[in-house]
């Protein structure tokens, strides 16, 4: 594995800063994995999961940007830009090629940034992504329209609405990735989604059969938080797809 100077601190570009720590693997030379949280999460979403990974990975997780730890910039919010802060993250610390796990926003960011450098990513696991606003479930949409227009009105008088309205209308009307540029990567990917996903099931298997080399994992009775529904399956399905990857 490439050397990685700091175990936890701060990566800066000219309008933010991205923090995130390294859980270093027992074995030398480790693959790095790098863990992606949802909209309005950080990276302590992933704790309790990861722990299994370390015998064989060295597991990096990090706060997207207006997020935890890291800052908010003055940049409008966008996948592609946190695509970017990713690519700033990796560059910064010396990761060449690395695997990536996302959940919810997580999966977005992971699947735009495969798309821009597809490289620098050996594998990807997708948990509850989605490629257009269209693969939401029709009541999960309508729900988070509410939630904008009250974070509007919070937002005319607190920064902390401003954020959440923000975060809400990335869900709301991003992202925008074609089918056709997923045709273009043959990563190993393993997406996995709840049945009770707020994601369309055949959303996401579009998503499996655009790209190359995907299968798609339904968990059974989980709803869009497998991680949390089903952990015990979750985390074989994981280090399952992982170790037959390697």
């Amino acid at each position: 594995m490439p050397k990685i100077t700091w175990i936890n601190g701060y990566v800066r570009d000219d309008d933010a800063a991205i923090y995130y720590e390294v859980h270093q693997s027992s074995l030398s030379n480790a693959p790095v994995l790098i863990l992606l949280h949802g909209n309005g999460e950080d990276m302590h979403v992933f704790d309790g999961h990861f722990e299994s990974l370390l015998p064989y990975y060295t597991v990096l997780t990090v706060d997207t940007r207006g997020h935890g730890k890291s800052s908010h910039g003055e940049k409008a919010f966008s996948y592609e830009l946190f695509a970017r802060d990713l690519f700033m993250l990796v560059n910064k610390l010396h990761i060449g090629n690395f695997l990536v796990l996302g959940f919810s926003d997580g999966a977005n960011i992971a699947l735009e940034f495969a798309v821009q450098h597809p490289e620098r990513v050996a594998a990807m696991i997708l948990v509850g992504g989605n490629i257009s606003p269209s693969g939401l479930n029709p009541s999960v949409h309508r729900a988070l329209q509410l939630q904008a227009a009250g974070s509007g009105l919070k937002g005319l008088f607190s920064k902390g609405g401003k954020t959440k309205k923000e975060l809400l209308d990335l869900m709301l009307n991003h992202p925008h990735i074609e089918p056709s540029s997923l045709e273009k990567l043959s990563i190993p990917t393993l997406i996995i989604t709840g049945e009770n996903d707020v994601i369309k099931h055949e959303h996401s298997t579009l998503i499996a059969t655009s790209l190359r080399c995907a299968r798609h994992e339904v968990i059974a009775k989980a709803s869009h938080f497998v991680m949390r529904d089903t952990p015990q399956e979750f985390d074989r399905l994981v280090l399952e797809f992982l170790m037959e990857d390697d």
